[in-house]
C-alpha cells in the first residue's frame, strides 16, 4: 500500500510539472518559427511580384508588391517605384497584362532567403554577343530587400 501511495502521489507531482512546463516554449523554438514564417513570407512576396508584374505583364500591380521608396541599382533604371513602371513600360512597350493563369512561368534555379534579402537566380537563352544566330546561356541573379511586407530595393547582375 506504501509503494502505491508512494507512487501516486509521485505520478501527481510529475503531471503537475508536466502541466506547469507545458505552456512555457522552449526558448528559441518560437523564434526560429517565427523568424522561419518570416522568410518564407518574404520569398513569396517577391515570386509574386515577378510572377504578376513581369511574367504577367501587369506593371501596375508593382504597387502591391514595392514601397514608393524603393531604391533600384540598375544602371539605366530610374530610382523609385515610379521609375521602375516608365521602365518596365518603356522597354516592353507592346505589353498588355495577361490574364491570370496565363502567365509564363519563370523557372528559378534557386530561391534564398536570409534576413530581410531574397535572392533569385534563373538562366535565359539570349543572342550572343559575337553572333546574334546563336543562343547563349545567361545567368540572372536578383536580390531583394523587404521592409514592413514590401520590396524597398533591388539589385541585379547578369552573367554570360
Amino acid at each position: 500500500m506504501k509503494v502505491s501511495m508512494a507512487f501516486a502521489v509521485g505520478t501527481l507531482v510529475l503531471l503537475a510539472a508536466c502541466d506547469q512546463a507545458g505552456g512555457e516554449p522552449t526558448p528559441g523554438v518560437a523564434d526560429q518559427a517565427d523568424e522561419r514564417a518570416q522568410l518564407e513570407a518574404n520569398k513569396q512576396l517577391v515570386l509574386d511580384m515577378w510572377h504578376e508584374v513581369l511574367n504577367g505583364q501587369n506593371f501596375d500591380a508593382a504597387r502591391k508588391y514595392i514601397s514608393p521608396d524603393y531604391i533600384q541599382h540598375s544602371p539605366g533604371i530610374e530610382g523609385g517605384l515610379d521609375g521602375l513602371i516608365e521602365y518596365l513600360e518603356t522597354s516592353r512597350p507592346d505589353a498588355e497584362p495577361l490574364e491570370p493563369g496565363t502567365y509564363p512561368l519563370t523557372e528559378f534555379e534557386f530561391v534564398l532567403a536570409e534576413g530581410d534579402l531574397v535572392q533569385l537566380m534563373h538562366q535565359r537563352q539570349l543572342p550572343s554577343r559575337d553572333d546574334p544566330e546563336t543562343l547563349v546561356p545567361v545567368w540572372w541573379y536578383d536580390t531583394y530587400r523587404i521592409e514592413d511586407g514590401m520590396i524597398v530595393e533591388h539589385w541585379d547582375s547578369i552573367h554570360r
